[in-house]
């Protein structure tokens, strides 16, 4: 018979996933301490070899970032795109589920687990990513180990901080109702993994493998300079040493790794092979539900970042929700300062997008213009195709005339121009042209209850934030399979929930964000976090 895990497990097996009650009082909030440990703090409850024995009391492995991905998630907290609440905070019928990654370094296991974490957080799923490499750096003080944690002399050592690790993820289990952890290490050997599998298995966890292989060089040198660059081992390193170091690093490990296969165990395991980062997916013991199904879905869609996400707030954000004039003089201004600044920006990245051979060389790429009325397929080709390539530039646009024409002096230069009618703006209902002020006179009440949650509140014949962030989930879902740059030129409100997903905001931050014509918003995907910063919009005289 399998351990139980604690006794809101057991109210959830005889009631079903969801059942177990959620602590509402502020006064007993201090039970749960929102204070992170560090990582050399050892007063932690030890569920690894005492899972019984745990108090409320947990760390969570972190890195430092500008977006929200690696944060320490609120008990109340709500994602943008989760469709349902439980008194557990678990989806219904869903279980729990540590997804292990495996492969060597310069595989992408990082980048991976932090975007599927992304994505999971989205939809509502209890979701953290737990780096072995966190642990491995707090105890470099205590032991100055780089590469060689598969030889006997550091059995010790690895031992120490994988079980740390563990710990983390148990705890996260047990004290924050977590649904999901993903758990970021090689996992070189057949019986690391086993072991792994046989801990969360007597545990009612559910465990799913995801080995990350790379045939394709280029992925990986690609791979290796983005870890030299940014990779929180070479801090203050210079980038010829750190990429020196990883070369070394990958060398060493690889006489040690074992791929995964049907043998291990008499095929015991349930495992992905992601091989050259989504160009092949192979799994084994595929019985999956809804979640693992979600995760496959996902990595069918996942490619490695290059490029950065821009967003431009269209002209005229206040017009009423129903019109649709064309720009006028001061909206074309806006158009070619928008453009020109990007432009800028982009060549001053030695992105040459611009560049008159390439304009040209787009321009002959292009179908002759033909008098029939064109198809859907023939605007637009099919989803997967644009950006795939890392130094490819896509524009996509809602379909209101002032967003389409903004493109304009892009589309002169044969950028690739793609209308989106799930990036319309968010209909505002009975108060769209009422200022506070005038809502608060009229629907005191309902005033009253958007302020407390303006993203789910929804007024007469309104969409809510949460229906935007629903309706643009296949955008999402686009975006994922592209590598290269894309602008995108919408309504504030749809910029906003964007944001909130590239950035792992909370749905309480997103109605909060504040977009300007005067400067253009870049994302920049990282391994570890993403971050934004401004870029100016110069006004041309």
């Amino acid at each position: 018979m399998s351990q139980t895990f604690d006794s809101d497990d057991d109210c959830e097996i005889v009631n079903g996933f969801g059942s177990a009650l959620l602590e509402r009082n502020p006064s007993n909030s201090g039970k749960r301490t929102k204070k992170r440990w560090s990582f050399h703090n050892n007063s932690k409850p030890n569920l690894v070899n005492l899972p019984l024995e745990a108090s409320r009391t947990r760390r969570l492995s972190d890195i430092t970032g500008t977006d929200g991905v690696h944060k320490e998630i609120d008990p109340y907290h709500i994602s943008p795109a989760q469709l349902y609440l439980t008194e557990s905070g678990r989806l219904f019928h869903a279980g729990k589920i540590c997804i292990c990654l495996a492969g060597l370094p310069g595989r992408g296991k990082t980048h991976l687990s932090v975007s599927l974490t992304r994505y999971l957080r989205w939809l509502g799923v209890k979701t953290h990513s737990f780096h072995l490499g966190d642990y491995r750096r707090a105890r470099s003080s205590d032991l100055d180990l780089t590469h060689e944690l598969f030889t006997p002399q550091s059995n010790d050592f690895r031992t120490k901080i994988v079980d740390e690790c563990l710990n983390d993820i148990l705890n996260f289990f047990k004290n924050d109702k977590g649904q999901v952890a993903i758990y970021d290490a090689v996992n070189a050997l057949p019986e690391y993994r086993l072991d792994l599998h046989k801990k969360f298995n007597d545990l009612n966890i559910q465990t799913l493998f995801i080995e990350s292989l790379v045939t394709d060089d280029s992925i990986i040198l690609k791979n290796m300079e983005e870890a030299a660059k940014s990779s929180p081992d070479y801090l203050n390193w210079d980038y010829e040493s750190a990429y020196k170091d990883y070369q070394e690093r990958i060398s060493f490990l690889t006489p040690y790794y074992t791929e995964m296969n049907q043998t291990d165990n008499n095929n015991k395991l349930s495992y992905i092979k992601f091989i050259n980062f989504g160009e092949r997916i192979e799994l084994n013991n595929s019985n999956y539900g809804y979640l693992i199904n979600k995760v496959v879905f996902f990595l069918m869609n996942s490619r490695i970042k290059l490029g950065s996400v821009f967003f431009a707030r269209c002209y005229k954000n206040d017009l009423e929700y129903g019109q649709d004039p064309p720009l006028d003089e001061d909206g074309i201004n806006y158009a070619k300062n928008l453009t020109n600044s990007l432009k800028n920006y982009l060549n001053s990245q030695g992105k040459d997008y611009f560049d008159p051979e390439k304009v040209k060389a787009r321009s002959l790429s292009v179908r002759p213009q033909n008098k029939r009325q064109l198809t859907i397929d023939d605007k637009h080709p099919t989803a997967g195709v644009d950006g795939v390539d890392e130094d490819s530039f896509v524009v996509w646009t809602s379909v209101k005339k002032r967003t389409v024409e903004t493109t304009q002096f892009l589309a002169n230069q044969n950028i690739n121009i793609r209308h989106r009618i799930q990036l319309l703006q968010k209909n505002p209902g009975i108060v769209g042209q009422m200022t506070d002020d005038e809502i608060k006179e009229k629907y005191p009440t309902e005033f009253e209850q958007f302020l407390k949650d303006p993203y789910h509140h929804r007024f007469s014949r309104a969409e809510l934030y949460h229906d935007l962030a629903i309706k643009i989930e296949p955008l999402i879902l686009e975006m994922e399979r592209m590598s290269g740059d894309i602008l995108i030129i919408a309504d504030d409100t749809v910029l906003k929930v964007f944001y909130g997903y590239l950035m792992a905001c909370s749905c309480y931050d997103i109605p909060l964000l504040l977009f300007s014509t005067d400067e253009i918003i870049e994302i920049k995907f990282n391994a570890y976090s993403n971050s934004a910063k401004r870029i100016p919009i110069i006004k041309q005289e």
